[in-house]
């Protein structure tokens, strides 16, 4: 059974659509023990591929201000269910993650942290470098890629988590 980890909404499970493949409980551990040190205040986190909503339900158990991007209908229905089962607020953008990142960057929002955890079929680097040359990270926060371990980004920090990685990459300060 897949739960929330931390935060208000500790120990609720969640539904997890069949086109999702959520983050193992270890890299979520990880990640959020670090994001909490990193951003006492929080902020406003993009999950993009929300799939069941792992990390990004377990964002705004944490505190931050979460936006879900999943295109997948099944996956849209279960993240409507599993946000209001663990009663957060998030918001929820069914469309393409290449649609909303045109849309977002029009925008100019931005994020403390955008998190993606693109299907592994995808061109997970090209996924990634369209995230980076959107620019919706603030400076000095994250943009952050997960990833099979065996692929070797040549930029950001590397964290391995068995056959998972995570790539972060700090967004510039002005």
């Amino acid at each position: 059974m897949l739960r929330i980890l931390g935060g208000t909404a500790k120990g609720v499970v969640l539904k997890v659509p069949e086109s999702a493949r959520p983050s193992p409980v270890r890299l979520r551990k990880a990640l959020f023990d670090y994001l909490r040190f990193r951003y006492p205040r929080r902020g406003r986190f993009l999950d993009l591929y929300a799939g069941s909503g792992a990390v990004g339900l377990e964002a705004a158990s944490e505190g931050f201000e979460v936006v879900l991007v999943e295109k997948d209908r099944q996956a849209i229905q279960f993240l409507r269910e599993n946000a209001h089962k663990a009663r957060l607020k998030v918001h929820i953008e069914g469309m393409p993650v290449e649609r909303y990142l045109l849309i977002a960057q029009q925008q100019g929002q931005r994020f403390t942290v955008a998190f993606m955890a693109p299907p592994y079929p995808h061109d997970l680097l090209q996924d990634f470098e369209r995230l980076l040359q959107a620019g919706l990270v603030e400076p000095g926060g994250l943009y952050i890629l997960q990833h099979p371990t065996e692929l070797v980004l040549p930029i950001g920090q590397r964290r391995e988590y068995g056959f998972n990685t995570l790539t972060l990459v700090e967004a510039h300060r002005v």
